[in-house]
């Protein structure tokens, strides 16, 4: 065997010993903030020893698999503080998580708040003892006696559901832990973290077993960017969507129905807006709008994959003929029974359905704004953004093949104009792919996933691949919108599904007069109308476009003498069509101001007796501009000029 092995680096030809370290294959790459490597695409320690001609990538701190390094190997470095300062806590599992991560522990005493600066400091006393890192392969039988031997259950039952014969454990100074890696080098390269939150986790997220506690922390390759992260999580506080819900009267829950927003009548001015614009976008786009039932015999999620795919986050319903469970164990269980449905899709082809259907009649485009109901679990629920109950913007497409890249095409468009509309000026990319559980061939996966590329390519779309994160019927385009603290969040989708036409035996007749099988296309853009909500108010901090402000204008009178022309003018607004209130109340003017900026109405216009006598209104902006006085058709006009997308 060749003592020696060769390596390229940077397109660079290096000739190393065999059994090096990857370290020493990267000499010349500053060691301050090389925390890892590709070693043939794979990310690895630096330590692992080079056997066979490859290619070595340095990864550093600040890039994305760098960032997981350092979060990954942050959140090893505060499980060894936390078992130092608290005797009999066990350890969990502490994955990556966005910008951050998270050890669940299950402790003597679950943590609060008041632990994590104790903690901190214990971490950061462990960073400057340079601890090595240090990565051992273990017989999985000795690993399993080693965890055992120091109380560790949660990390043994871990071990014996992994089948290798050896597994691999990482040490840093008497600490060790059960992880596959990799590692930063030592502990000094964890230069910039911070520990967040703490939460109740149940293990393996299955509320039957013993509830865990949870410390959340965030970690970065420099203090800078570290720092730069606080500022936008203390935005992000201030921007939460349910705080401004409240402040702005928008909505409000009930633990009487968890997860199911109220909405308020500011709120659902919100909700209807948004849903008149993209009705004022169906008619321009050739959509038609449809609603099917809420409850269905079990039968129909039978036929469409549901039941088998995705019953666990369904409600079920008690059968009104039947005095008996709606579900038992028995093969044809689900033949008894009612379900709420958590999609519109099924019906849809209920729809399509209804009647005979020719060539010349495709493609149909269904639209359906009804309510959607899932069995989400009480942990995962979170404001708006994670509910119960929602509505989606959601369509259904029936088109022959030769079809599918016009409609995805034409959806592709509606979302950028959507999305510019809405202030979102980015707008990101993905193609999900075949999931391990799926309906339908590799063969006409692989064929579908074709289709959506070559169709955002076609409109010169750069996108990634989500490999593994198709719905179990089909694969689906996914876009992404960043806000304004620099989250990402993934909004519309479209989805190509042979399967769904299949199993409901849906058909049309060609040109030639034979019976041919339509494709579907799913699709949504705003999606659950609710979590845009959400997404919307911390993205412009409740800062809404004038068109979509609950309440547009507030007259704010300065005395009880202007009452009367304050309601006047209120009454010009809302007959101009605009949302206007007076306020009347006999309170301070600055007092009134304050109360308008609260609640983020765009214009605030001030009236006195001045202003009553000449027939005009002090205006005051709530963003920009500062206070003018002009006449009341001015005043009109300027709200009549606002931009408001057709």
């Amino acid at each position: 065997m060749a003592a020696e092995v060769t390596v390229i680096v940077g397109g660079e030809r290096r000739v190393v010993a065999r059994g090096a370290r990857v370290r020493e294959a990267l000499s010349g790459v500053p060691a301050k903030d090389l925390v890892a490597a590709k070693l043939d695409d794979k990310v690895v320690d630096l330590s692992r020893t080079i056997e066979s001609d490859c290619r070595i990538e340095p990864v550093m701190a600040d890039s994305r698999e760098g960032l997981d390094v350092v979060r990954h190997s942050t959140a090893h470095l505060m499980a060894m503080a936390v078992q130092q300062l608290y005797p009999g806590t066990q350890v969990t599992i502490g994955p990556v998580i966005e910008d951050g991560f998270f050890y669940d522990f299950a402790p003597p005493a679950p943590f609060t708040l008041d632990d994590l600066p104790k903690i901190e400091a214990r971490m950061k006393e462990l960073v400057k003892a340079d601890l090595k890192v240090e990565r051992v392969e273990v017989p999985r039988d000795e690993a399993i006696s080693a965890f055992a031997t120091m109380g560790e259950k949660y990390k043994v039952e871990i071990i014996e559901g992994i089948a290798d014969p050896t597994v691999s454990i990482y040490k840093e100074g008497d600490w060790m832990d059960l992880c596959r890696g990799p590692h930063v080098p030592s502990t000094r390269y964890l230069r910039a973290f911070k520990l967040t939150s703490v939460a109740g986790a149940y293990w393996r997220g299955d509320e039957h077993n013993a509830m865990l506690s949870r410390i959340y922390g965030v970690a970065f390759a420099s203090k800078e960017a570290l720092e730069e992260h606080l500022k936008l999580l203390e935005l992000a506080r201030q921007r939460d969507h349910r705080k401004l819900g409240r402040e702005m009267g928008l909505f409000f829950f009930d633990p009487i129905s968890p997860g199911c927003p109220f909405y308020l009548p500011k709120g659902l001015v919100i909700f209807n807006e948004l849903i008149d614009y993209v009705r004022r976008l169906y008619r321009r786009y050739g959509y038609q709008e449809v609603v099917t039932p809420l409850v269905f015999k079990n039968e129909l999620f039978h036929t469409s994959g549901h039941w088998d795919n995705f019953r666990e986050n369904m409600f079920l319903a008690i059968d009104p003929d039947e005095p008996e469970p709606s579900v038992d164990s028995s093969p044809d269980g689900w033949r008894r029974g009612y379900g709420v449905k958590p999609m519109n899709c099924p019906g849809h082809t209920l729809v399509y359905r209804a009647e005979k259907r020719s060539y010349r009649d495709l493609p149909l485009r269904y639209a359906e704004f009804s309510r959607l109901h899932r069995a989400e679990r009480s942990g995962t629920l979170h404001g708006m953004t994670r509910v119960r109950v929602m509505s989606q913007d959601d369509a259904h497409i029936f088109c022959t093949e030769d079809q599918i890249e016009q409609e995805v095409v034409s959806n592709l468009k509606m979302v950028r104009e959507i999305y510019a509309a809405l202030g979102f000026d980015a707008v990101e990319f993905k193609l999900a792919t075949m999931p391990e559980q799926h309906m339908g061939t590799e063969e006409q996966w692989r064929k579908t996933e074709k289709m959506l590329a070559d169709a955002m390519e076609s409109r010169e779309i750069m996108y990634e691949i989500n490999p593994g994160e198709g719905a179990f019927y089909g694969p689906k385009i996914e876009i992404n919108v960043p806000d304004a603290l620099k989250r990402k969040w993934q909004v519309a989708t479209i989805q190509i599904d042979y399967n769904m036409p299949e199993r409901f035996d849906l058909k049309y007749t060609s040109s030639a007069g034979s019976d041919e099988r339509p494709v579907m296309v799913h699709r949504a853009i705003l999606g659950s109308l609710e979590r845009f909500i959400a997404i919307l108010l911390e993205h412009t901090g409740g800062n809404l476009p004038f068109w979509l402000a609950p309440e547009q204008v507030r007259v704010l009178a300065l005395s009880e003498k202007v009452e009367s022309y304050a309601k006047e003018v209120s009454d010009l607004a809302r007959g101009a069509g605009f949302r206007a209130e007076p306020d009347l109340r006999n309170e301070k003017l600055g007092f009134k101001i304050r109360e308008a900026e609260l609640a983020k109405v765009p214009y605030m216009a001030v009236v006195g007796e001045r202003e009553a006598a000449d027939r005009t209104v002090s205006l005051r902006l709530h963003v920009g501009a500062k206070s003018q006085t002009m006449p009341l058709e001015n005043f009109l006009e300027a709200m009549r000029k606002e931009p408001r997308p057709s």
